[in-house]
């Protein structure tokens, strides 16, 4: 048919051929729907409340994060009239900054309940504010998910776990030279606060090594971009689900996550046997004197747990609406 012979002949659809400046949408009202998207999705706004210039750049700096990092502030004696600065996301306190002290480095204690979007900002703002000569810091891993390396002698079947940077202090190695500390290893993965902190911290000129440390925990991790549950790890452990899910048997029994971090620190033993305590001997060897195990009622995280009271009165308030 003469239509299929000058098929050929026909004018090339317009979308084929037409660049930016044959769209049909002007400069103006490209950049509208473009600032449109970033409205949608804003950039996280992370800014420091306080005293700001007591933080000192250069220290060592410790970041205790989530369920870790409560467990380790229960332990931590604060001064209420030392200054502190309070670190906001979007307004709301996501952590404590405590500026370092006398044989004491500078202590950052972060909530982990925060959405992915904001991991990154956040964790390059405390970085530029803090500067830190070393970058500890110290998260969980869920123990029911952690596949073992084949070819693992330790017989813990509850380890300390550690990523590091090329170049990791003495003491790390010394831990791990010692069994007290093990590598974390493929194909498990990690994600959240800490290898944020971690990743930025290797990249960082001003830190000669910077160290991740996770605390085995059988407390279901929570979603990555929430809801997020309205009560501590340290509290809520063991009612329901929470301490069930999983049990190595044992003396203390790791279903309970308060009896296995005890375990851990070599609470609650006298003579703990050699090996028993690693969470102890990351204690000796990093000189975490400002930290003991055994003491209770640390009010590190208390801005914490004031923001989830007030959620779960909104949640009670709700249900009556």
């Amino acid at each position: 048919m003469d239509f299929e012979r000058n098929a050929h002949l026909a004018p090339s659809p317009s979308y084929a051929l037409e660049d930016e400046s044959d769209s049909e949408w002007d400069d103006g009202e490209l950049s509208t729907s473009r600032s449109t998207a970033k409205e949608l999705a804003p950039e996280p706004v992370v800014t420091l409340d306080g005293p700001v210039e007591a933080v000192k750049e250069g220290k060592e700096a410790v970041f205790l994060l989530g369920e870790a990092g409560e467990r380790i502030a229960q332990g931590i004696e604060l001064d209420d009239a030392a200054a502190t600065v309070r670190v906001l996301v979007d307004g709301e306190q996501a952590g404590l900054i405590v500026p370092a002290r006398v044989n004491a480095p500078t202590l950052v204690l972060l909530s982990a309940a925060l959405p992915l979007a904001t991991l990154h900002p956040l964790s390059a703002k405390l970085l530029e504010a803090l500067k830190p000569a070393t970058s500890i810091s110290v998260s969980t891993y869920h123990l029911p998910s952690w596949i073992p390396a084949s070819n693992d002698p330790s017989s813990s079947t509850a380890p300390i776990l550690y990523l590091s940077s090329a170049s990791p202090s003495p003491a790390v190695a010394q831990l791990r030279s010692h069994g007290a500390v093990q590598p974390f290893s493929p194909p498990n993965l990690h994600h959240g606060l800490g290898a944020s902190l971690l990743t930025l911290s290797a990249l960082s000129t001003s830190a000669a090594s910077s160290t991740l440390f996770l605390l085995p925990t059988t407390t279901p991790p929570q979603p990555l971009n929430g809801p997020f549950a309205p009560l501590s790890p340290i509290v809520s452990a063991g009612v329901g689900s929470a301490g069930t899910l999983y049990d190595a048997g044992g003396p203390t029994g790791l279903s309970d996550p308060g009896a296995l971090f005890r375990s851990l620190a070599g609470i609650g033993s006298k003579r703990a046997a050699p090996g028993a305590a690693p969470l102890r001997a990351v204690k000796d060897a990093l000189a975490w004197d400002w930290w003991v195990p055994g003491r209770q009622g640390g009010k590190g995280f208390e801005w914490l747990e004031r923001q989830r009271k007030e959620r779960r009165r909104e949640a009670a308030s709700s249900m009556y609406m």
